[in-house]
Formats: structure tokens, sequence, C-alpha cells
């Protein structure tokens, strides 16, 4: 006989996927990570080029990015998400999902869709949400799913996972169904001033020539890894080139840097964000020593750029996001 028990038993298998699923013990963990300058970064033999830390303190920047965004764009999504988790029987992948904290809050908002977070590294919460499973996967590699059988692909932070970001697109090609909605959103890697300002008509290397000076060696240390960049302001070009999506829409957020705006939220969001770069600056440094800086090169890079980060008015992170349909 047969019940509802049963009957979202065989939902939950049928869109979850027929993997075998055993949980890490303790001893395995080890083996997914190196440590190098004291921190902890994914294993030397993995076959993704990132080449962050996956370590406590970069999980706090994470979270704290992810914080300070959902308050900019006021919530975890824009449209049509919702319209996409209509119904039942809905399945989302998160890709590069990182400690899990977009999908158990978007879990618990969307109760009835089924959630799936990939990473290299296992560092998603071990205590998941019913709907929500964690899997080790490097997302440059095909996925175990058939094709045209996933509802929401979601893609943040996600270009330094792999060595060119046209992978990730042919993927969510292959995977989303027909109407299936495809949500990216990259941090632009350079130095920009917020569009009201004056500065933003000219070139930055006027006005914060340490900055963008840091952000032209990160992208040659990024290259010399073999990781393709910048991305975040070119995803809506290779979404349409692609010819497989419709209505792509490009939405362009400005973080500031620093407490310069007179709006309270804004100058809260510029705090946590200046934090969230400094951070990131400090993390890539031994990237820059590997890839032959010298410390002292580094050491007045580095004293420029805190100086225009602290000082410089109108300084904004840009954070590009952009939905396509599938044909």
């Amino acid at each position: 006989m047969s019940t509802d028990v049963e009957d979202d038993e065989s939902d939950e298998a049928q869109l979850f996927g027929d993997a075998e699923w055993n949980e890490l013990a303790d001893s395995e963990f080890p083996h997914f990570f190196s440590e190098r300058d004291g921190r902890l970064y994914q294993a030397e033999t993995a076959s993704s080029p990132y080449p962050l830390p996956v370590d406590t303190p970069e999980n706090k920047r994470h979270r704290r990015l992810h914080n300070a965004l959902r308050r900019l764009i006021g919530a975890n999504y824009i449209d049509p998400v919702e319209q996409i988790l209509e119904g039942a029987n809905k399945l989302t992948i998160d890709l590069g999902c990182g400690t899990g904290q977009w999908i158990m809050e978007m879990a618990k908002k969307f109760p009835h869709v089924f959630f799936i977070g990939l990473d290299i590294v296992p560092i998603a919460t071990r205590y998941p949400e019913e709907n929500v499973r964690f899997e080790l996967h490097d997302i440059g590699e095909r996925m175990r799913w058939a094709d045209q059988t996933v509802d929401f692909i979601h893609a943040r932070s996600i270009f330094m996972t792999v060595p060119d970001y046209s992978v990730i697109i042919q993927e969510a090609i292959r995977l989303l169904r027909p109407g299936g909605l495809f949500l990216s959103g990259e941090w632009g890697q350079f130095p920009a001033f917020h569009p009201t300002f004056p500065q933003a008509v000219g070139p930055p290397s006027a006005h914060v020539p340490g900055l963008d000076r840091f952000y032209r060696r990160l992208q040659e240390v990024l290259a010399a890894r073999g990781i393709i960049s910048p991305v975040a302001s070119t995803v809506h070009e290779r979404l349409v080139a692609s010819r497989a999506f419709t209505d792509v829409q490009e939405h362009i957020f400005y973080m500031p840097i620093g407490p310069w705006s007179p709006d309270p939220e804004a100058q809260t969001l510029g705090l946590l964000n200046r934090r969230a770069l400094t951070e990131l600056m400090n993390t890539v440094r031994p990237m820059f020593v590997a890839a032959g800086f010298d410390e002292a090169y580094l050491e007045t890079l580095y004293s420029q750029c805190w100086t225009e980060i602290f000082k410089v008015s109108g300084l904004v992170s840009i954070y590009y996001l952009v939905t396509a349909r599938r044909s």
C-alpha cells in the first residue's frame, strides 16, 4: 500500500540521485587538505586550480561577505527564482557551496525544494536541513546528473575553481531543463568608484594606482596558475553568445568599501566589505611571494593600497549578478 511518506521518499531518491551516501569518517578529513604558510588549502593532489585557503579564517571572510551581500541585494536571490522553484520536485544545485550557508538559508525558505551543494573539500555543515545534501565534487568536471534534470543552478564566486568559466556554462546548458535557471554571481576583480562619483569616469589608475596595480598583479598570478580572469563582467556576454539561454539579465550592485556613504546601512556594509577586502589581500600575499615578487615591492604596494582603501571616498566592489533561462 502506497503512503505519503513512501511517495516523499521516492521523490527524494529520484531527485537526489542514486549516489552512495556515506558520511566521511573523522580520519578521512585530513586527506582533503594540505597545510602551507600556516593555512589550510585543498589537497595538492586536487584537480581544481583553486588557490585560496579553505580554513576557518577564510570561511569567516566568505560568511561576512555573504551576510553583507544579502543585505545589499535584499535577499539570497532575485527574480525569477521564486517562480522557478514553485511546485513540487524541484532540484537546485549550488556550485562551490563552501560551508553551505547560502544553501541552508535557501532550504529553509523553500522547504519543498531539494538542494545539493557541491564542493571539492568537506567544509559544509555535517547537519544539513532535511532537503539538503552536500557532495564532494570538482565542479570543473562533468556532474553525475542526466541531461535536462535540474531546475536551478547557483554559481557564486567560483571563477577561481576552474581554469575557464566556459566549462561551467557548458555544464549548465547540459543539466538545466528547458526553462530552468542559471544564476551567476561574481565580484569584479578591479578597483572601481560608485557611478555618482566623478572618479568613476576616468581610469582607476589615476585615482587609486596602488589598488589598480594590485589587481593587475593578481590577474597575472592567477593566469600563471591557469585561471583565466577577469570573469565577472563577461558572464552576460558568454551566456548570450552560447545561444542556449533566453532572457539573459545582468544586475550590477555596488558594495561600498569603507564608511564613506552618508547612509547608515551603506556605512555598515562598507565596513564589512573593507574588512573582507583587506583579509583577501593578506590571504593572496603568499601567492605573490611564490610568484617571485620580493617583500620590499609588496610592502610598498600594500602600504599604498591600505592608504587608498582607508582614505579614498567613493570606492566600491562591483558585484555582477546574471540570470538566464534555459531555452
